[in-house]
């Protein structure tokens, strides 16, 4: 993948891939914090199950339309 590849993603004004991970990871931690061993591999398995379930459902319905011609602004006035 070369630059012009990346020329059809343009970057999302004050979105940070980095604090969506660690927030996301937080928000885990607290979840599971407390649990034994066991009820952690049962809180993944049932998010791997959540998963594999929407996979399956998107894989029936069309995919949408993903091209835009400019960034998306966010409630930002232009």
């Amino acid at each position: 993948m070369d630059k012009d590849f990346w020329k059809q993603f343009p970057p999302i004004p004050g979105f940070s891939c980095i604090k969506m991970k660690e927030d996301i990871q937080a928000k885990i931690y607290e979840e599971i914090k407390d649990m034994t061993p066991d009820e952690r591999i049962a809180y993944f398995n049932r998010a791997g199950e959540r998963f594999q379930r929407r996979q399956r459902q998107a894989a029936t319905r069309p995919a949408p339309l993903m091209a835009r011609e400019e960034p998306v602004s966010y409630g930002k006035s232009k």
